[in-house]
């Protein structure tokens, strides 16, 4: 390796994690192994030190393709040389500079791996630690975020920044999503004269539940939970902007998030997948009842929910993705996840308040195989989300609940 120490400044002019511009592109830190404090050198037991990767480190490439090192804890970035790369490859488990130096195809500069490790500790890309555990598992935790994974933190980190400057320009994709390939469009009950309850009892009495009466649900239920949790109410000002009221909240009212019924015993509703207009309030059918269509149903809610059978009904919820990056490029995944919970909770205080029974659950398909959506709408939709409902069995099974020992 030649004199050049493997990590350089990014550009020629320099910022630090403590002046990012909010929402823009990062550039790099400017803390390089060159200008990196040695403080462990000199002690005179720093051969016995071990030194693993940054657990927090993501590798990624710059705009103008380059290796990039991304600390997803202090959202510090690093230009990275492909040396360095290599030595971190090494640094998977804690290794003494006596054990790298064996396995480090490349020298240090001048030889001293140890000050080279010393500085890249120093700039944060290393960590000083103990040696590895005997089954090779750490059993310590990293402080805060613990149990993080680096993505994780990367997306709750970029979240933080807000979203790019170019956000917001051009024109915003439709709030409204069409299946011109829809074969029926059913008209749904507006459940106006559906029964509802106080809140204050509807929150006491909201639970997951597993277990479903045989009866098919009733359409002018299964059409009051969908118009009281999810029906357009209107557009918001400006009205360019393509922004919804609707019971849920979402960010910046941009509302990503779109429902497809499975529908297995809906009175008077023929058995199929059907997606949710929730401008007209109508269901359009885009496939009859299938083998694909029941195992894309056991897998994403059955399974996960542990139900000992199908329920009656499922929603599958989804994100249009575009909406809300339009508005919010660079935090919009940590948006759809917000509004996805706000959504959920939504749904199953409705259904619990129109004596539903219903059971949420997180899994997700990525990439999205569901066999009711052409391919060309599967490319642009995430899965964020399942509702299991039915009709509760007679008296509905209550939870064991432990009293709190106050």
């Amino acid at each position: 390796m030649a004199t050049a120490v493997p990590v350089t400044p990014a550009d020629r002019h320099p910022s630090t994690a403590d002046d990012l511009p909010e929402g823009g592109n990062h550039p790099m830190d400017d803390t390089t192994v060159h200008n990196a404090p040695s403080a462990l050198n000199g002690a005179p037991d720093d051969t016995a030190y071990h030194y693993r990767r940054n657990p927090d480190l993501l590798l990624e490439w710059a705009d103008g393709g380059g290796p990039v090192l991304v600390d997803c804890g202090s959202w510090r970035k690093f230009a990275a040389k492909p040396a360095l790369v290599d030595l971190l490859n090494q640094l998977d488990r804690p290794q003494t500079a006596d054990q790298l130096r064996t396995r480090w195809r490349h020298s240090a500069p001048g030889g001293d791996v140890l000050a080279l490790l010393a500085r890249l500790t120093a700039a944060g890309i290393l960590q000083r630690c103990g040696p590895p555990a005997p089954d090779a598992a750490e059993n310590g935790t990293r402080g805060p975020g613990a149990g993080w994974t680096p993505y994780e933190r990367a997306v709750h980190a970029r979240s933080g920044h807000g979203p790019d400057v170019a956000a917001g320009r051009g024109t915003p994709p439709p709030a409204r999503l069409h299946h011109p390939e829809a074969d029926a469009v059913i008209a749904l009950p507006d459940g106006a004269d559906a029964p509802s309850r106080p809140l204050a009892d509807v929150l006491a009495a909201r639970r997951s539940v597993r277990g479903y009466a045989p009866d098919p649900v009733p359409l002018p239920l299964l059409g009051a939970l969908l118009a009281r949790a999810a029906r357009v109410r209107g557009h918001l000002a400006p009205r360019s902007y393509q922004q919804t009221q609707r019971p849920a909240p979402s960010g910046g009212a941009r509302h990503s998030l779109e429902i497809y019924l499975l529908a297995r015993a809906v009175e008077g509703l023929p058995a199929g997948a059907h997606h949710y207009d929730p401008f007209a309030h109508t269901l359009h059918r885009l496939t009859p009842w299938t083998d694909e269509l029941a195992a894309f149903q056991q897998r994403t809610v059955t399974d996960p929910a542990l139900l000992d059978s199908a329920p009656p009904v499922s929603l599958c919820l989804v994100s249009l993705a575009a909406r809300t990056t339009w508005k919010y490029e660079g935090m919009a995944l940590s948006l759809i996840y917000r509004d996805t919970g706000c959504l959920m909770q939504t749904l199953s205080l409705t259904a619990t308040d129109l004596g539903l029974a219903s059971c949420l659950t997180g899994r997700m398909e990525a990439p999205l195989t569901a066999p009711f959506l052409p391919a060309h709408h599967r490319a642009h939709l995430s899965h964020v989300g399942n509702l299991a409902l039915g009709l509760p069995t007679s008296p509905p099974a209550a939870p064991e609940v432990t009293p709190l020992d106050l």
